[in-house]
C-alpha cells in the first residue's frame, strides 16, 4: 500500500522544543505535544506515544556529553499539513547505534525493551526513517502520523493481541 508523503515545504510548524538528554525528556515531550495539539485532538494519543518512544531512545542512546558544540540536547519538532503530522526528533547521535527497521518479534509479555521502533513503525504505518546529519553526526528520526485517524485505524492500533 502506498501512503501519502508530502513534500516538507508544505508543513506548518506547530512547535519546537529543546530538551536535555535526561529521564524527564519523554514526559516533557508528551506535555509539549498536548500543549501543541490540545487535549481533544484525534491524533494526540498516537503522537504522544510515538514521541515518547522516540525521545526515550534519544535520551537513552545518544552520546550526550556536552562538548560546547550545541549537540548535547534533543530537539523535538511537530508540524502538520492537511493530512499528516510530521514528528521529528534530533539528538547528538551515537557511535554505538543507528535506528533501523526492526522485524516484528514473537510476543513476549515479559520483555522490557525492544518495542519502541516497532511501535513507531505501526503508529506511522511504516512512514518513518532516520539518518545521520552530515558534519554534526547528529541523528534525526522522523515519522508521519495521520492527522485525522479514523475510528477503524484507532481500533486497529489499540486492539488487544490475540493469544495464539
Amino acid at each position: 500500500m502506498i501512503y501519502y508523503t508530502p513534500p516538507p515545504t508544505q508543513f506548518e510548524e506547530l512547535g519546537v522544543l529543546q530538551l536535555a538528554c535526561s529521564a524527564r525528556a519523554p514526559y516533557l515531550a508528551r506535555t509539549a505535544i498536548t500543549r501543541w495539539l490540545g487535549t481533544t485532538h484525534a491524533a494526540r494519543e498516537i503522537v504522544a506515544l510515538a514521541v515518547s518512544e522516540l525521545v526515550t531512545n534519544a535520551a537513552k542512546y545518544a552520546d550526550a556529553t556536552d562538548a560546547g558544540d550545541g549537540r548535547a540536547g534533543i530537539t523535538l519538532k511537530l508540524a502538520q499539513d492537511a493530512v499528516v503530522l510530521r514528528l521529528a526528533v534530533t539528538d547528538p547521535g551515537s557511535t554505538c547505534s543507528t535506528p533501523a527497521r526492526i522485524p516484528l518479534q514473537a510476543p513476549n509479555l515479559h520483555a522490557e525493551h525492544g518495542r519502541g521502533l516497532a511501535i513507531v513503525e505501526t503508529l506511522s504505518r511504516g512512514r518513518w526513517g532516520s539518518y545521520r546529519m552530515p558534519g554534526s553526526g547528529c541523528r534525526h528520526v522522523w515519522c508521519y502520523l495521520d492527522r485525522h485517524p479514523t475510528e477503524a485505524q484507532l481500533g486497529e492500533l489499540y486492539r488487544a493481541p490475540v493469544a495464539g
